[in-house]
Formats: C-alpha cells, structure tokens, sequence
C-alpha cells in the first residue's frame, strides 16, 4: 500500500490546492468553507499527521499549520465549538465505513 493511498478518499480530492495555502491566508470569507470541507473528511487524522510530521505550511487536516505548527494567525477566526470539532474529528473513529 502506498503511503498517499488516503489522499484517494479525501473530501478535497480534485480541488484546487491554492484553496489550502494562499487563498485561505488571504480571503478571511474563504476560511470557514475550507473549514467545514474538511470537518468532514474521512481522512482528516491521516491529513494532519501527514501536516506534522513533514513541517507543512497550509490547511492539513482543518488545521491551518507553519512548519507543521498550528499557526495562530491563521486559526484567529476560528471558535470555540471549530475547536470542538476538530477535537472531535481526531478523537473519534474516522476510518472508512465506520462512521
């Protein structure tokens, strides 16, 4: 098995990559859509450690990261319950046909 096999069933299959990067650090309206995209992804806990352990910059895993940290300029305009999900999306059972 490939390693990047889980991008297959990520919920941003085929979008535009610059959604994840420069879009979403300049367009504040953008933000909550990526958010909610992958607030929904099956894959959400693979995408974010992938963020992590290769010191990403952009959205991994609903997370906007520098360097593989969660970058608080970028995350400024999330909530106390965007928080809650992204802790209920690591913390619960994500993988494929156990939702």
């Amino acid at each position: 098995m490939n390693n990047d096999d889980w991008k297959d069933d990520a919920s941003c299959k085929g979008f535009d990559t610059e959604l994840f990067f420069d879009k979403y650090e300049e367009d504040l309206e953008l933000r909550p859509a990526v958010d909610e995209l992958c607030f929904n992804c099956p894959v959400v806990r693979e995408c974010f450690a992938v963020g992590i352990s290769n010191k990403a910059i952009g959205v991994h895993g609903g997370v906007y990261m520098e360097n593989g940290k969660i970058s608080r300029e970028f995350n400024k305009h999330r909530t106390k319950a965007d928080w809650a999900k992204v802790y209920v999306n690591f913390t619960t059972n994500t993988e494929q046909g156990n939702q």
